[in-house]
């Protein structure tokens, strides 16, 4: 049987013997005649109080633990934050024993203003004038501030800060929880340096594709895509273009004579003598052998001639105070027609250079 359905009828035999005895009790009028019966009610009564005696009470089962009986120092490590506070009345700091690991100082280190100082030289202006900005906000903002870590430098926080307002609106407290976002910081500049150096080889790639090794300058195939663009900018704007195209006279025979090793020298100095001609807006370019050309917007015919003839003397007096045997150039040069396309435009300049040419060389022509 059951205990509790035991005791239920130990208790309900007792009580019914106890009943028993005093109405007989009262019918007898004595005492003797039930004598038997109280004391089985109290042998009944006595096995009912030790057996309840005897009982253990049940364990009190123990609710489970809440998270947030989490020791607060544990979970700020687990997360990586500090907690930090300011009392803007006053000045004074208080940090939690997690933010003095993070700042690298001993646990529990005390936020005096020599602490302060050291710990952030720079970082503690930072932080109070971003405290100041935000001296009435009502909902959480973002304070960072430079830290001066013993062990590891300077480092870079970031915190979370809420204001804590009295009843009569003053700020009396600025609350923080605060992380190390150095590394953060770090990870985006590497990645910032990366696509920077990306776009650096992409741009050296683009000028490598279109520049002229030997000489520095354009070479044919972007000296084509700029008359195009010239030429639409010229035909949009009304202004006037003219183009130069120049060729290295008896070219074949300093080769021959010095060798291809002082032809190319001759060619490097040509190119730079060219760049020192050009004026801003102006472009040079390789496009042959020893062939080359100059657009110039702007320039109507007499302007491109006067061109043509300074840069022809450039050349000339300029290779002869080189280390390179001297040479001369015959120059072509046209002005941008009502129907002229890029292709010819460099064909009438030049058709001009070989009628400089055949003219004796040395010489600047102007096309027809």
């Amino acid at each position: 049987m059951p205990t509790s359905r035991v005791d239920t009828a130990l208790l309900a035999t007792a009580w019914l013997l106890v009943c028993t005895t005093l109405f007989m009790l009262v019918a007898a009028g004595h005492v003797g005649a039930p004598l038997w019966l109280m004391l089985t009610a109290h042998v009944v009564l006595g096995a009912l109080i030790q057996r309840h005696a005897k009982r253990k009470p049940a364990p009190a089962i123990s609710p489970p633990r809440p998270l947030q009986s989490l020791n607060a120092s544990l979970a700020d490590e687990l997360a990586g934050i500090g907690r930090l506070s300011f009392d803007p009345a006053s000045g004074r700091h208080r940090w939690s024993r997690e933010f003095c690991r993070i700042a690298g100082l001993p646990p529990m280190t005390a936020p005096d203003e020599a602490c302060l100082e050291a710990l952030m030289p720079q970082g503690l202006k930072q932080m109070r004038v971003t405290l100041a900005r935000h001296a009435k906000d009502r909902e959480t903002y973002t304070v960072e501030f430079e830290i001066e870590n013993p062990q590891l430098g300077t480092r870079l926080l970031r915190a979370r800060a809420r204001n804590m307002f009295s009843p009569e609106g003053a700020c009396e407290q600025v609350l923080m929880v605060v992380r190390d976002v150095t590394e953060d910081y770090s990870q985006v500049a590497r990645i910032e340096e990366a696509r920077a150096a990306a776009v650096r080889e992409a741009e050296e790639a683009r000028q490598q594709a279109n520049t002229d090794a030997l000489t520095g300058l354009a070479n044919r195939r972007s000296a084509m895509q700029s008359l195009d663009r010239e030429i639409m900018r010229a035909r949009q704007s009304g202004e006037p273009l003219a183009l130069l195209v120049f060729d290295v006279d008896h070219f074949k025979a300093v080769n021959d004579t010095h060798g291809h090793a002082q032809g190319d020298l001759v060619l490097a100095e040509m190119g730079g003598i060219i760049r020192r001609q050009k004026r801003d807006g102006q472009f040079a370019a390789r496009v042959g052998g020893e062939e080359f050309l100059m657009i110039l917007p702007g320039a109507d015919g007499r302007a491109a001639s006067a061109a043509a003839e300074r840069l022809r003397l450039a050349i000339d007096h300029g290779t002869r105070m080189a280390d390179a045997p001297s040479v001369t150039v015959s120059v072509g040069h046209a002005a941008l027609g009502p129907g002229d396309t890029s292709l010819t435009l460099f064909a009438r300049a030049d058709e001009a250079l070989y009628a400089a040419k055949r003219g004796g060389r040395n010489q600047v022509r102007l096309a027809a």
